[in-house]
């Protein structure tokens, strides 16, 4: 068994890796990021539950029921094992099992958001300790440690909860996510496969789904990539994908086929939130 790094040696061992990785938990939080925001919640929830932070798991369970996705199964595996391993051996570990299946960016922002977690499961079980010894009236120097992190807790933890339960909320009144027409289809190319499935990421989001779905129109763009074509409607309920280019396609994008299908489906993101009636 790897032995557990325990007193200021664990300190230190997280220390240096906040500060190696700081640069990629800024990026993290932000659209667009290398860790899309269903995997940084993932990872949070995976560090939480290992060291027993019940509320931080839940608040970040609420915000992964929200931020929605379809990883790759292999991915969220691997997530889960490293951001477990690092949360119970009290130091960061090698991220050997991501870098089989991550790029170089994505891990080192996977490290940043295990830092997080282990702060905030930190700042949990301190606070835990805190009401339990003046519950019980022990208040001893480990106490007075603990006090400061624990005002600290409780002033990040109110806002989390209340935003947590609010998105929680939502996820659960949004619409659920439809099935795209047309993706199995025989005559959609391989194109119109991975716009498919760009479109049905996009709509795993609950906020970008009840949006998007609730627009009074359909929105066509139209990709190009060669010699292949297809075009990705979304409106009024239902998402359809199919082969060539519409003959009402709003635009017609053309390059290669990765980018491109990004770049579609931000369009088609756009465009139905223009058209979408205010609340």
């Amino acid at each position: 068994m790897t032995p557990t790094l325990r007193g200021l040696r664990s300190v230190g061992a997280w220390a240096v890796e906040a500060l190696a990785t700081g640069p990629s938990g800024l990026r993290s939080m932000v659209p667009g990021a290398p860790v899309p925001a269903s995997l940084r919640e993932d990872v949070l929830v995976s560090v939480a539950r290992a060291r027993g932070a019940t509320v931080m798991a839940w608040v970040h369970g609420e915000w992964r029921a929200f931020a929605g996705s379809v990883p790759d199964g292999d991915v969220r595996l691997a997530l889960d094992e490293h951001a477990t391993a690092c949360a119970r051996a009290g130091y960061p570990v090698p991220p050997d099992s991501l870098a089989e299946v991550l790029p170089p960016a994505t891990v080192r922002g996977v490290r940043a958001v295990v830092v997080r977690g282990r702060l905030e499961a930190e700042v949990e079980s301190r606070t835990r300790r805190v009401v339990e010894a003046l519950r019980t009236g022990r208040v001893g120097r480990a106490t007075l440690v603990d006090v400061p992190l624990a005002a600290v807790g409780l002033a990040v933890a109110a806002p989390a909860v209340g935003v947590g339960t609010a998105l929680g909320t939502l996820a659960r009144l949004a619409p659920p996510a439809p099935v795209v027409e047309g993706a199995d289809d025989p005559e959609v190319g391989l194109l119109g496969a991975l716009a498919a499935e760009a479109v049905t990421v996009l709509l795993a989001n609950a906020g970008v789904r009840t949006l998007v779905l609730a627009a009074p129109a359909d929105v066509a763009v139209g990709i190009r990539s060669g010699p292949s074509a297809a075009t990705v409607r979304v409106g009024r309920g239902r998402v359809r994908v199919s082969d060539g280019v519409a003959p009402d396609a709003l635009v017609v994008l053309q390059g290669d086929v990765e980018p491109l299908v990004r770049l579609a489906a931000g369009v088609v993101l756009r465009e139905a939130l223009e058209g979408a009636p205010l609340p």
